[in-house]
């Protein structure tokens, strides 16, 4: 299927402002300016279509590792901000998530080194051209689109960018006094338009991708939704794993299969809009809370609608906690909305949440789960026959 890659990653890139948002509240499209505005500065350098294409695919995930590091300092006791912009632990942990991603012609270091400085007073020391030109344009891009967050006019932005002039590419920041004379460039980097400045300016480059390969974006996302918690370290994983299983059991083609595991990597994408105090919460969670916990399957649904090609798989992602009786949610669909496909994604969440540990309670057994799930089956809460074949599936598992 001929797909824009970079079209796939603007709408996954807004869960990453979800993840960043626990941190810095005012981050609202951070990864999508940072990659317009990256792009803008590739173009005033005469940068061509292809790796200007790639550089803005790292620009929209030049962040994928705060989550990681998030978890990391949160386990060592350390406050939430030092994984951020200072730190480069989410530059370590970004790199290792990309390295499958589809680039059209990928570079070591690009995600590695982007908060390194010009003058060789980064975290790694390397300086001038040592340093990724990839690296050097998102370090000012991303410098721009943190000084834009904390509100800062386009005059305030570009003297703190000269005061800290020894920390950038010479070349690069001379192309940013040239786009920072004019009006469109900072215009377009508003919220309300920087989504369609950013698609207008991306080159015209589709890759004619299988479902197998575009599960190798999929997965990346899948980490950076089980990075959100410790209850959820290998969540998203583990179900891909099992969906995989029964996929095959059923002897589902490779097309279909495929499709399976990304909607089982991308379910719980709406959980990055989700506090962490109200998922690793230990106590009983409010009515709100649990409100709250139930918008998670919406968010992504109104992420993945917008992909072409990813209609079935958003149906699957999306209903994994519909019931067959009308009673799940968001949406409260039964069993004449809810097709095979679906009921199985819904049966591998129960049976992953309910073998894990959670905040609450320990990891219960297979027979312990399976004995839970048959009572819902007889229910009519969830479908019979999947809970039947996961019994055999997974009893070795």
């Amino acid at each position: 299927m001929l797909f824009n890659v970079n079209e796939l990653l603007i709408s996954l890139s807004l869960t990453l402002d979800f993840a960043e948002k626990d941190v810095l509240p005012n981050y609202t499209s951070h990864g999508i300016r940072a990659a317009y505005v990256a792009g803008r500065i590739a173009r005033e350098l005469g940068m061509p279509d292809e790796p200007l294409f790639d550089l803005v695919s790292y620009s929209l995930l030049h962040d994928n590792g705060v989550l990681g590091a998030l978890r990391k300092n949160a386990g060592a006791g350390k406050p939430a901000e030092t994984a951020m912009e200072a730190n480069p632990e989410h530059c370590v942990e970004g790199e290792k998530n990309i390295r499958t991603f589809p680039f059209l012609s990928p570079q070591k270091g690009v995600i590695l080194y982007h908060h390194e400085h010009f003058d060789g007073s980064g975290a790694f020391g390397l300086s001038g051209n040592e340093i990724p030109l990839y690296s050097r344009i998102i370090a000012m891009a991303d410098a721009i689109a943190v000084l834009y967050a904390k509100g800062l006019n386009s005059d305030e932005i570009l003297e703190a960018l000269r005061r800290d002039a020894r920390l950038f590419d010479p070349d690069v920041r001379k192309a940013v006094e040239k786009l920072g004379g004019r009006v469109e460039f900072w215009l377009g980097m508003g919220n309300m338009f920087v989504k369609s400045s950013l698609l207008s300016m991306l080159p015209k480059v589709s890759r004619e991708l299988n479902y197998r390969q575009i599960r190798s974006i999929s997965r990346i996302f899948s980490r950076i939704i089980d990075a959100k918690s410790p209850f959820t370290g290998s969540h998203s994983r583990g179900i891909s794993e099992r969906v995989g299983e029964i996929c095959r059991y059923y002897e589902f083609d490779e097309k279909t299969y495929w499709m399976m595991r990304i909607a089982a990597d991308l379910h719980d994408l709406g959980k990055l809009a989700v506090p962490n105090g109200i998922l690793d919460k230990p106590a009983k969670l409010t009515r709100q809370e649990f409100m709250t916990i139930q918008s998670h399957p919406y968010y992504t649904r109104k992420i993945l609608e917008n992909i072409k090609g990813f209609e079935e798989i958003t149906e699957w992602a999306s209903n994994h906690h519909e019931k067959l009786d009308g009673s799940g949610y968001p949406y409260g669909l039964d069993r004449s909305r809810l097709d095979f496909n679906s009921r199985i994604l819904a049966c591998v969440d129960i049976y992953q949440a309910l073998t894990e540990d959670r905040p609450y309670r320990k990891a219960l057994s297979h027979a312990e789960a399976m004995k839970l799930m048959q009572g819902m089956a007889r229910d009519g809460l969830i479908e019979p026959s999947v809970t039947e074949d996961m019994g055999t599936i997974f009893r070795n598992g």
